[in-house]
């Protein structure tokens, strides 16, 4: 049956989505709950901005009590595949986890782990350029004038002399590269890995001096032309060496994105 206008139910809630299927009872329900419900998400059955029936409806599905309900869904949510909101139409919602939800556990288990920046540095050294090749392989002139816009904003952030908005835009230039290259497993390896270092600088109190963001924007522009030029060897090359200038202070530093309270 064909969905109603969205106009006609803009002042609506949503209807919820369906769970139907219950679960097998064991030690830990809650686990197992979470289990079916994610399994449904990661299908595609479940999708971002779907509303859960009510926690009554839920329990009756799933047969379970009220706090083993509300346990796999604390469960989800610290995954960042579920929301609760608040107020006549709130309730629990599927979300979809951003990069950035993924980068603090990830960057939790480095610092757990004591890695060290200069670790993370090869990793993003041994992926990065390769995507670059890729980009220079593959881009579509709209690709590579959206990559071109982020180039920009890193300039004009540069010459405004505004190193907290030109971090911003480096890390923006940075996305932009692993959107385009036509590989989506390695880009969102390499955006986890970006996002890690970045989040690392800001806290760190770490901001690329006047110099340096010339460089590197004069970097980005020769960039633009070998990939245009679709010189894949020499956007790869360039790519390696725009990296290895990066600023390296404290590469031998841990990974340190949770310090203790007050420090």
């Amino acid at each position: 049956m064909p969905r109603e206008p969205a106009a006609r139910h803009r002042d609506r809630a949503p209807e919820p989505v369906r769970i139907p299927r219950r679960v097998a009872r064991g030690a830990r329900t809650s686990e197992l709950v979470a289990s079916s419900i994610r399994s449904q998400i990661a299908r595609g059955e479940l999708r971002p901005g779907d509303r859960f029936p009510t926690e009554d409806e839920l329990m009756e599905v799933f047969g379970i009590a009220r706090s083993t309900l509300r346990e796999a869904l604390r469960i989800l949510e610290s995954e960042g595949l579920v929301t609760v909101l608040r107020g006549r139409h709130g309730g629990p919602r599927v979300t979809r986890p951003t990069v950035e939800h993924i980068a603090r556990m990830f960057a939790l288990l480095l610092q757990m782990e004591g890695v060290p920046m200069n670790d993370l540095y090869a990793a993003r050294a041994a992926i990065e350029p390769w995507l670059a090749r890729m980009f220079a392989e593959n881009h579509t002139p709209e690709a590579l004038a959206d990559f071109r816009a982020a180039v920009d904003a890193a300039a004009a952030a540069a010459h405004a002399e505004d190193g907290a908005a030109f971090g911003d835009a480096a890390a923006l230039v940075h996305d932009k590269l692993f959107e385009h290259a036509g590989n989506a497993s390695m880009a969102l390896f390499a955006r986890l890995l970006s996002e890690v270092v970045s989040e690392f600088y800001r806290r760190s109190g770490q901001v690329a001096g006047s110099t340096e963001r010339k460089r590197a924007v004069r970097s980005y522009r020769k960039f633009c032309r070998l990939v245009e030029a679709r010189d894949a060897d020499a956007a790869e090359a360039h790519w390696r060496l725009q990296m290895s200038h990066t600023a390296k202070a404290f590469l031998e530093h841990p990974v340190e994105l949770f310090p203790e309270p007050g420090r």
